[in-house]
Protein backbone atom coordinates (compact mmCIF):
# COMPACT_ATOMS: atom_id res chain seq x y z
CA UNK A 1 0.00 0.00 0.00
CA UNK A 2 1.45 3.33 -1.04
CA UNK A 3 1.90 6.15 1.45
CA UNK A 4 0.50 9.57 0.74
CA UNK A 5 1.52 12.74 2.52
CA UNK A 6 -0.80 13.86 5.29
CA UNK A 7 0.48 17.39 5.60
CA UNK A 8 3.41 19.44 4.47
CA UNK A 9 4.74 22.92 4.67
CA UNK A 10 7.68 25.21 4.26
CA UNK A 11 9.78 25.64 7.39
CA UNK A 12 11.37 28.69 5.86
CA UNK A 13 12.26 29.76 2.32
CA UNK A 14 14.45 26.70 1.70
CA UNK A 15 13.33 23.89 4.01
CA UNK A 16 10.20 21.83 3.39
CA UNK A 17 8.74 19.14 5.61
CA UNK A 18 6.07 16.52 4.96
CA UNK A 19 4.69 13.81 7.25
CA UNK A 20 3.60 10.68 5.37
CA UNK A 21 0.53 8.69 6.31
CA UNK A 22 2.68 6.12 8.07
CA UNK A 23 4.23 8.81 10.28
CA UNK A 24 7.57 9.06 8.51
CA UNK A 25 8.93 12.59 8.16
CA UNK A 26 10.43 13.84 4.90
CA UNK A 27 12.49 17.02 5.08
CA UNK A 28 14.43 18.65 2.26
CA UNK A 29 16.48 21.69 1.39
CA UNK A 30 16.74 22.86 -2.20
CA UNK A 31 20.20 23.96 -3.33
CA UNK A 32 19.77 25.05 -6.95
CA UNK A 33 23.45 25.95 -7.34
CA UNK A 34 24.59 22.28 -7.20
CA UNK A 35 23.93 19.27 -9.46
CA UNK A 36 24.05 16.59 -6.77
CA UNK A 37 21.75 15.38 -3.99
CA UNK A 38 22.65 14.07 -0.54
CA UNK A 39 19.91 11.66 0.50
CA UNK A 40 19.72 9.92 3.87
CA UNK A 41 17.42 7.72 5.91
CA UNK A 42 17.94 8.25 9.63
CA UNK A 43 16.70 6.14 12.53
CA UNK A 44 16.87 6.68 16.28
CA UNK A 45 18.55 3.30 16.54
CA UNK A 46 22.00 3.32 18.07
CA UNK A 47 24.16 1.39 20.49
CA UNK A 48 22.25 2.86 23.44
CA UNK A 49 19.13 1.01 22.25
CA UNK A 50 20.64 -2.47 22.47
CA UNK A 51 19.57 -4.99 25.10
CA UNK A 52 22.17 -6.27 27.61
CA UNK A 53 24.13 -9.02 25.94
CA UNK A 54 23.26 -7.68 22.49
CA UNK A 55 25.86 -4.92 22.35
CA UNK A 56 26.93 -4.31 18.77
CA UNK A 57 23.55 -5.16 17.22
CA UNK A 58 22.91 -1.68 15.82
CA UNK A 59 26.29 -1.49 14.09
CA UNK A 60 26.24 -5.11 12.94
CA UNK A 61 22.79 -4.60 11.42
CA UNK A 62 24.17 -1.63 9.50
CA UNK A 63 26.76 -3.97 7.97
CA UNK A 64 24.24 -6.68 7.17
CA UNK A 65 21.84 -4.40 5.30
CA UNK A 66 24.54 -4.08 2.63
CA UNK A 67 24.79 -7.86 2.22
CA UNK A 68 21.82 -8.45 -0.02
CA UNK A 69 18.05 -8.15 -0.34
CA UNK A 70 15.42 -10.28 -1.98
CA UNK A 71 16.17 -8.72 -5.37
CA UNK A 72 19.74 -7.39 -5.03
CA UNK A 73 23.00 -9.12 -4.15
CA UNK A 74 25.67 -7.35 -2.11
CA UNK A 75 27.46 -6.61 -5.39
CA UNK A 76 24.28 -5.19 -6.92
CA UNK A 77 23.80 -2.84 -3.97
CA UNK A 78 27.32 -1.46 -4.37
CA UNK A 79 27.35 -1.42 -8.17
CA UNK A 80 23.99 0.20 -8.79
CA UNK A 81 25.08 3.60 -7.51
CA UNK A 82 28.79 3.35 -8.25
CA UNK A 83 28.12 2.78 -11.95
CA UNK A 84 26.33 6.15 -11.92
CA UNK A 85 29.19 7.94 -10.18
CA UNK A 86 27.35 7.90 -6.86
CA UNK A 87 28.40 7.00 -3.35
CA UNK A 88 26.57 4.80 -0.83
CA UNK A 89 27.48 4.36 2.83
CA UNK A 90 26.16 4.29 6.39
CA UNK A 91 27.25 4.94 9.96
CA UNK A 92 26.11 4.00 13.45
CA UNK A 93 26.42 6.22 16.52
CA UNK A 94 25.39 6.03 20.16
CA UNK A 95 21.87 7.24 19.45
CA UNK A 96 21.20 6.95 15.71
CA UNK A 97 22.01 5.21 12.43
CA UNK A 98 22.09 6.79 8.99
CA UNK A 99 22.09 5.24 5.51
CA UNK A 100 23.02 7.80 2.90
CA UNK A 101 23.95 8.39 -0.72
CA UNK A 102 25.49 11.15 -2.77
CA UNK A 103 24.22 11.07 -6.34
CA UNK A 104 23.59 13.28 -9.35
CA UNK A 105 20.11 14.76 -9.20
CA UNK A 106 18.87 12.74 -12.18
CA UNK A 107 19.71 9.49 -10.36
CA UNK A 108 17.97 10.29 -7.08
CA UNK A 109 15.17 7.71 -7.71
CA UNK A 110 17.79 4.98 -7.90
CA UNK A 111 19.36 6.01 -4.59
CA UNK A 112 15.97 6.05 -2.82
CA UNK A 113 15.07 2.65 -4.24
CA UNK A 114 18.36 1.02 -3.23
CA UNK A 115 18.34 2.36 0.34
CA UNK A 116 14.65 1.58 0.76
CA UNK A 117 15.24 -1.96 -0.46
CA UNK A 118 18.14 -2.46 1.95
CA UNK A 119 16.20 -1.25 4.98
CA UNK A 120 12.98 -3.15 4.28
CA UNK A 121 14.03 -6.29 2.41
CA UNK A 122 17.41 -7.38 3.75
CA UNK A 123 17.81 -11.15 3.58
CA UNK A 124 20.10 -11.39 6.62
CA UNK A 125 21.38 -14.71 5.36
CA UNK A 126 22.91 -16.78 8.22
CA UNK A 127 25.90 -17.81 6.12
CA UNK A 128 26.62 -14.22 5.15
CA UNK A 129 26.04 -13.20 8.75
CA UNK A 130 28.76 -15.53 10.05
CA UNK A 131 31.17 -14.25 7.40
CA UNK A 132 30.44 -10.62 8.27
CA UNK A 133 31.07 -11.29 11.95
CA UNK A 134 34.73 -11.77 11.10
CA UNK A 135 34.75 -8.37 9.38
CA UNK A 136 33.22 -6.67 12.42
CA UNK A 137 35.61 -8.44 14.79
CA UNK A 138 38.50 -7.14 12.71
CA UNK A 139 36.95 -3.68 12.97
CA UNK A 140 36.87 -4.05 16.76
CA UNK A 141 40.48 -5.19 16.77
CA UNK A 142 41.49 -2.25 14.59
CA UNK A 143 39.79 0.17 16.99
CA UNK A 144 41.40 -1.45 20.03
CA UNK A 145 44.81 -1.24 18.33
CA UNK A 146 44.32 2.47 17.54
CA UNK A 147 44.95 4.15 20.90
CA UNK A 148 43.66 7.62 20.05
CA UNK A 149 40.38 6.06 18.90
CA UNK A 150 40.05 3.38 21.58
CA UNK A 151 40.66 5.72 24.51
CA UNK A 152 37.55 7.66 23.54
CA UNK A 153 35.41 4.51 23.72
CA UNK A 154 37.03 3.58 27.04
CA UNK A 155 36.29 7.05 28.37
CA UNK A 156 32.59 6.77 27.57
CA UNK A 157 32.46 3.36 29.25
CA UNK A 158 34.26 4.76 32.28
CA UNK A 159 32.08 7.88 32.38
CA UNK A 160 28.65 6.32 31.88
CA UNK A 161 29.09 3.05 33.75
CA UNK A 162 25.85 1.06 33.59
CA UNK A 163 24.02 3.61 31.44
CA UNK A 164 23.26 2.43 27.86
CA UNK A 165 25.42 5.27 26.52
CA UNK A 166 28.38 3.22 27.76
CA UNK A 167 27.70 0.52 25.16
CA UNK A 168 30.61 0.44 22.68
CA UNK A 169 29.23 1.19 19.22
CA UNK A 170 31.14 -1.72 17.67
CA UNK A 171 30.05 -4.09 20.41
CA UNK A 172 32.24 -6.63 22.16
CA UNK A 173 33.79 -9.78 20.79
CA UNK A 174 31.59 -12.03 22.92
CA UNK A 175 28.32 -10.24 22.10
CA UNK A 176 28.99 -9.90 18.36
CA UNK A 177 29.77 -13.63 18.17
CA UNK A 178 26.35 -14.50 19.59
CA UNK A 179 24.23 -12.24 17.34
CA UNK A 180 21.81 -14.04 15.05
CA UNK A 181 19.53 -13.13 12.16
CA UNK A 182 16.56 -13.24 14.51
CA UNK A 183 18.30 -10.77 16.87
CA UNK A 184 18.80 -8.34 13.99
CA UNK A 185 15.23 -8.75 12.75
CA UNK A 186 13.98 -8.02 16.25
CA UNK A 187 16.10 -4.87 16.40
CA UNK A 188 14.71 -3.75 13.03
CA UNK A 189 11.17 -4.40 14.20
CA UNK A 190 11.66 -2.41 17.39
CA UNK A 191 13.63 0.60 16.14
CA UNK A 192 13.10 0.87 12.37
CA UNK A 193 9.58 2.22 12.53
CA UNK A 194 8.24 5.26 10.66
CA UNK A 195 7.67 7.37 13.76
CA UNK A 196 11.28 6.71 14.75
CA UNK A 197 12.76 7.46 11.33
CA UNK A 198 13.26 10.37 9.00
CA UNK A 199 14.11 10.96 5.34
CA UNK A 200 16.33 13.96 4.70
CA UNK A 201 17.72 15.29 1.44
CA UNK A 202 19.60 18.39 0.34
CA UNK A 203 20.79 19.48 -3.07
CA UNK A 204 19.36 19.85 -6.54
CA UNK A 205 15.86 18.57 -5.84
CA UNK A 206 12.16 19.29 -5.66
CA UNK A 207 10.51 18.52 -2.37
CA UNK A 208 7.46 17.01 -4.02
CA UNK A 209 9.61 14.51 -5.89
CA UNK A 210 11.34 13.33 -2.71
CA UNK A 211 7.96 12.98 -0.98
CA UNK A 212 6.59 10.95 -3.88
CA UNK A 213 9.63 8.67 -3.93
CA UNK A 214 9.50 8.12 -0.17
CA UNK A 215 5.75 7.49 -0.29
CA UNK A 216 6.18 4.77 -2.88
CA UNK A 217 9.25 3.22 -1.28
CA UNK A 218 8.81 3.00 2.48
CA UNK A 219 5.65 0.93 2.64
CA UNK A 220 6.83 -2.22 4.45
CA UNK A 221 7.91 -0.79 7.79
CA UNK A 222 6.36 -1.78 11.11
CA UNK A 223 3.95 1.08 11.83
CA UNK A 224 3.48 0.38 15.53
CA UNK A 225 4.53 3.25 17.77
CA UNK A 226 8.12 2.78 18.85
CA UNK A 227 8.90 2.29 22.52
CA UNK A 228 10.40 5.46 23.95
CA UNK A 229 13.84 5.47 25.46
CA UNK A 230 14.21 5.49 29.21
CA UNK A 231 15.07 8.75 30.95
CA UNK A 232 17.83 7.26 33.09
CA UNK A 233 20.30 9.96 34.12
CA UNK A 234 23.94 8.88 34.46
CA UNK A 235 25.80 9.21 37.75
CA UNK A 236 27.45 12.62 37.84
CA UNK A 237 30.48 11.71 39.97
CA UNK A 238 33.97 11.63 38.52
CA UNK A 239 36.37 8.68 38.62
CA UNK A 240 39.86 7.64 37.54
CA UNK A 241 40.70 4.71 35.27
CA UNK A 242 44.07 3.37 34.15
CA UNK A 243 44.15 1.00 31.17
CA UNK A 244 47.71 -0.27 30.96
CA UNK A 245 49.24 -0.92 27.56
CA UNK A 246 52.85 -1.12 26.46
CA UNK A 247 52.95 1.80 24.01
CA UNK A 248 55.23 4.81 23.80
CA UNK A 249 52.59 7.48 24.42
CA UNK A 250 49.90 7.86 27.04
CA UNK A 251 46.49 8.70 25.60
CA UNK A 252 44.31 10.58 28.06
CA UNK A 253 40.81 11.95 28.21
CA UNK A 254 39.88 14.22 31.07
CA UNK A 255 36.21 15.13 31.01
CA UNK A 256 32.78 14.76 32.44
CA UNK A 257 29.13 14.99 31.66
CA UNK A 258 28.25 17.89 29.43
CA UNK A 259 24.85 19.13 28.34
CA UNK A 260 21.89 17.62 26.47
CA UNK A 261 20.83 18.75 23.01
CA UNK A 262 18.20 21.21 24.20
CA UNK A 263 20.02 22.84 27.10
CA UNK A 264 20.04 26.64 27.07
CA UNK A 265 23.80 26.69 27.65
CA UNK A 266 24.77 24.46 24.71
CA UNK A 267 26.09 27.37 22.67
CA UNK A 268 28.10 28.68 25.59
CA UNK A 269 29.59 25.20 26.08
CA UNK A 270 30.57 25.07 22.41
CA UNK A 271 32.34 28.42 22.74
CA UNK A 272 34.05 27.33 25.95
CA UNK A 273 35.39 24.05 24.56
CA UNK A 274 36.56 25.78 21.41
CA UNK A 275 38.35 28.42 23.46
CA UNK A 276 40.13 25.78 25.52
CA UNK A 277 41.08 23.28 22.79
CA UNK A 278 39.41 24.05 19.47
CA UNK A 279 42.52 24.38 17.33
CA UNK A 280 46.19 25.27 17.19
CA UNK A 281 45.54 28.79 18.47
CA UNK A 282 43.45 27.56 21.42
CA UNK A 283 44.50 28.16 25.01
CA UNK A 284 45.49 24.60 25.94
CA UNK A 285 47.22 23.84 22.63
CA UNK A 286 49.36 26.92 23.02
CA UNK A 287 50.10 26.29 26.69
CA UNK A 288 50.80 22.55 26.62
CA UNK A 289 52.32 22.09 23.18
CA UNK A 290 53.67 25.35 21.81
CA UNK A 291 54.99 26.90 25.03
CA UNK A 292 56.07 23.78 26.94
CA UNK A 293 56.27 20.93 24.42
CA UNK A 294 54.48 18.57 26.80
CA UNK A 295 52.03 16.99 24.35
CA UNK A 296 51.85 16.06 20.72
CA UNK A 297 48.20 17.03 20.50
CA UNK A 298 45.31 18.21 22.62
CA UNK A 299 41.74 18.69 21.47
CA UNK A 300 38.22 19.16 22.79
CA UNK A 301 35.86 16.22 23.22
CA UNK A 302 32.24 17.34 23.10
CA UNK A 303 29.02 15.43 22.45
CA UNK A 304 25.32 16.07 23.05
CA UNK A 305 22.70 13.43 23.84
CA UNK A 306 19.05 13.53 24.86
CA UNK A 307 19.53 13.56 28.63
CA UNK A 308 23.20 14.41 29.03
CA UNK A 309 26.39 14.96 27.07
CA UNK A 310 30.16 14.89 27.34
CA UNK A 311 32.71 17.67 27.62
CA UNK A 312 36.42 17.18 28.05
CA UNK A 313 39.88 17.07 26.52
CA UNK A 314 41.93 14.45 24.70
CA UNK A 315 45.73 14.59 24.83
CA UNK A 316 48.65 12.36 23.94
CA UNK A 317 52.12 12.63 25.47
CA UNK A 318 55.03 10.60 26.81
CA UNK A 319 54.37 9.11 30.26
CA UNK A 320 56.68 11.48 32.13
CA UNK A 321 54.71 14.52 30.94
CA UNK A 322 51.24 13.25 31.88
CA UNK A 323 50.99 14.57 35.44
CA UNK A 324 52.19 18.07 34.57
CA UNK A 325 49.91 18.27 31.53
CA UNK A 326 46.87 17.36 33.64
CA UNK A 327 47.90 19.82 36.37
CA UNK A 328 48.07 22.62 33.82
CA UNK A 329 44.62 21.76 32.49
CA UNK A 330 43.22 21.87 36.03
CA UNK A 331 44.88 25.26 36.54
CA UNK A 332 43.27 26.67 33.39
CA UNK A 333 39.87 25.32 34.44
CA UNK A 334 40.21 26.83 37.90
CA UNK A 335 41.22 30.19 36.45
CA UNK A 336 38.21 30.36 34.15
CA UNK A 337 35.82 29.07 36.84
CA UNK A 338 37.00 31.89 39.07
CA UNK A 339 35.98 34.43 36.43
CA UNK A 340 39.51 35.32 35.43
CA UNK A 341 41.57 35.24 32.29
CA UNK A 342 39.03 35.53 29.45
CA UNK A 343 39.31 38.83 27.65
CA UNK A 344 36.95 40.13 25.00
CA UNK A 345 39.34 39.41 22.15
CA UNK A 346 39.71 35.72 23.06
CA UNK A 347 35.96 35.34 23.53
CA UNK A 348 35.19 36.98 20.19
CA UNK A 349 37.83 34.89 18.44
CA UNK A 350 36.30 31.66 19.73
CA UNK A 351 32.84 32.69 18.56
CA UNK A 352 34.05 33.73 15.12
CA UNK A 353 35.94 30.46 14.69
CA UNK A 354 32.78 28.46 15.36
CA UNK A 355 30.77 30.65 13.00
CA UNK A 356 33.34 30.27 10.24
CA UNK A 357 33.53 26.50 10.63
CA UNK A 358 29.74 26.28 10.53
CA UNK A 359 29.42 28.40 7.41
CA UNK A 360 32.18 26.54 5.58
CA UNK A 361 30.66 23.17 6.47
CA UNK A 362 27.32 24.25 5.05
CA UNK A 363 28.87 24.39 1.59
CA UNK A 364 28.48 20.59 1.60
CA UNK A 365 25.06 19.12 0.66
CA UNK A 366 25.79 16.19 3.01
CA UNK A 367 26.32 18.56 5.94
CA UNK A 368 23.10 20.38 5.09
CA UNK A 369 21.20 17.09 4.87
CA UNK A 370 22.62 16.00 8.23
CA UNK A 371 21.69 19.33 9.80
CA UNK A 372 18.07 18.89 8.74
CA UNK A 373 17.89 15.37 10.13
CA UNK A 374 19.60 16.04 13.43
CA UNK A 375 17.58 19.19 14.00
CA UNK A 376 14.26 17.37 13.73
CA UNK A 377 15.39 14.15 15.42
CA UNK A 378 17.10 15.66 18.44
CA UNK A 379 15.92 19.25 18.80
CA UNK A 380 12.42 19.01 17.36
CA UNK A 381 13.01 21.75 14.82
CA UNK A 382 15.55 23.09 12.35
CA UNK A 383 17.24 25.99 14.05
CA UNK A 384 17.89 28.78 11.60
CA UNK A 385 21.40 29.90 10.92
CA UNK A 386 20.51 33.41 12.09
CA UNK A 387 19.34 32.03 15.45
CA UNK A 388 22.54 30.03 15.89
CA UNK A 389 24.73 33.02 15.10
CA UNK A 390 22.68 35.23 17.40
CA UNK A 391 22.92 32.66 20.23
CA UNK A 392 26.69 32.49 19.83
CA UNK A 393 26.96 36.28 19.90
CA UNK A 394 25.02 36.38 23.18
CA UNK A 395 27.52 34.16 25.02
CA UNK A 396 29.44 36.10 27.67
CA UNK A 397 32.63 35.51 29.61
CA UNK A 398 30.46 35.13 32.71
CA UNK A 399 28.61 32.27 31.00
CA UNK A 400 31.90 30.49 30.37
CA UNK A 401 33.01 30.89 33.97
CA UNK A 402 29.69 29.61 35.28
CA UNK A 403 29.65 26.56 33.02
CA UNK A 404 33.24 25.69 33.84
CA UNK A 405 32.40 25.72 37.53
CA UNK A 406 29.24 23.67 37.03
CA UNK A 407 30.65 21.01 34.72
CA UNK A 408 34.39 20.86 35.30
CA UNK A 409 35.00 20.86 39.00
CA UNK A 410 37.65 18.23 39.82
CA UNK A 411 35.18 15.99 41.66
CA UNK A 412 32.98 15.79 38.56
CA UNK A 413 35.71 14.86 36.07
CA UNK A 414 36.57 11.37 34.92
CA UNK A 415 40.12 10.62 33.83
CA UNK A 416 40.77 7.75 31.41
CA UNK A 417 44.40 6.84 30.69
CA UNK A 418 45.60 4.32 28.12
CA UNK A 419 49.31 3.56 28.06
CA UNK A 420 52.43 2.44 29.91
CA UNK A 421 52.02 4.56 32.99
CA UNK A 422 51.81 3.75 36.69
CA UNK A 423 49.53 6.04 38.56
CA UNK A 424 46.15 6.41 40.10
CA UNK A 425 43.46 3.77 40.43
CA UNK A 426 43.14 0.04 40.08
CA UNK A 427 40.06 0.08 37.88
CA UNK A 428 41.58 -1.06 34.58
CA UNK A 429 39.32 -3.36 32.62
CA UNK A 430 40.02 -7.04 32.29
CA UNK A 431 41.73 -8.19 29.06
CA UNK A 432 39.24 -9.34 26.46
CA UNK A 433 36.29 -7.36 27.82
CA UNK A 434 36.00 -5.24 24.70
CA UNK A 435 37.68 -7.19 21.91
CA UNK A 436 40.26 -9.93 21.53
CA UNK A 437 43.20 -7.55 21.64
CA UNK A 438 42.03 -5.54 24.65
CA UNK A 439 44.85 -4.86 27.05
Amino acid sequence: MENTSTHSGSIDDRYCKTVLDNGMVVVTESLPFVRSVAFGVWSLAGSRDEIPGGEGAAHFLEHMLFKGTEKRSAFDIAYELERLGGFLNAFTAKDHTCYFARILDEHLPTAVDVIGDMIQNAVLDPVELEREKQVVLEEINTAVDTPDEWVQELFLMDLYGEHPLAHPVLGREDTVNTLSSSDLREFIGQRYRPDNMLVAAAGSLEHEQVVELASKTFVSLNTEVVKSRGSLTPDGNGSKHLHRRDISQVHVILGGQGLPYLHDDRYALAVLMNLFAGGMSSRLFQSLREERGLVYTISAVTAFFEETGTAGFYLACVPDNTALALDLIYEELATVAAGKGIDEEELTSSKEQIKGQLMLALESPFTRMSRLAKGLLFEGRIISLDEILRSLDEVTAEDLSRITGQLMSPELLTTTMLGAVDGFGTESRRPGDFGSTGR
